[in-house]
């Protein structure tokens, strides 16, 4: 008699734990393995003091940024409903004022990179699914250009830097979800060289903070 009960409770046992499984095996299957994101946004930058080397001359030189525009795409992999891989390139865009010597020129700077996340997404049982998530960001270029009688430009590429994200996805359906994100980009000091000559734009302090709108198709 004893034997029967032990054997009554671990066919329970047994049984609970295939509905468990069974249960997470379908919930695994409902969600799409990948997704394509394209959005745009608004990009703030705080104002900075850059070093002109000319001539052998250092000079300061005050730049006013503005507020200004990013557009980009990336493509997601989700291992598991909770953790997704991303990667994706972006295109930024800002209108600056550039005081040198009490002499005001207007400009803009552009930058385009490419970058891979890492992204917690948090589980809720709404529609609403906010998300965590840490990057690598690579600048394949980015430029100044204000206007003077020589039209100065300056560039730089291949600098590394690091982005944190906070996003909420609305689901109207299994594949399509509209999409917001603001995420933080921080890199390191860098300097920038005329693309004419040898003069140099040093000490530019690039750290983006930015809103982005966008549509998620999974599949």
């Amino acid at each position: 008699m004893k034997n029967i009960k032990i054997n009554v409770i671990l066919l329970v046992f047994l049984l609970s734990v295939f509905k468990v499984v069974s249960q997470e095996t379908k919930s695994n299957k409902d969600y799409k393995k990948f997704y394509l994101k394209p959005y745009a946004g608004f990009i703030g930058i705080e104002d900075m003091s850059l070093q002109l080397v000319k001539n052998n001359q250092t000079t300061n030189i005050e730049v006013d940024n503005g507020f200004g525009f990013t557009t980009g795409i990336s493509l997601g992999y989700n291992f598991t409903e909770n953790i997704t891989a991303e990667v994706g390139w972006e295109y930024k865009r800002n209108d600056i004022t550039i005081e040198n010597n009490s002499v005001k020129s207007s400009g803009d700077y552009a930058s385009n990179f490419i970058y891979i996340n890492g992204i917690y997404n948090v589980s809720t049982n709404s529609r609403f699914k906010p998300y965590l998530g840490l990057g690598l960001s690579l600048i394949q270029e980015i430029d100044i250009d204000f206007g003077d009688d020589n039209n100065t430009s300056y560039s730089e590429s291949g600098n590394f830097g690091f982005q944190g994200i906070f996003g909420l996805d609305y689901n109207f359906s299994q594949k399509w979800a509209l999409n917001w994100e603001a995420k933080y980009v921080a890199f390191s000091e860098f300097d920038m060289e005329n693309q004419a000559n040898d003069e140099q734009l040093n000490n530019l302090k690039y750290n983006p903070f930015i809103f982005n709108v966008g549509i998620k198709y999974r599949f």
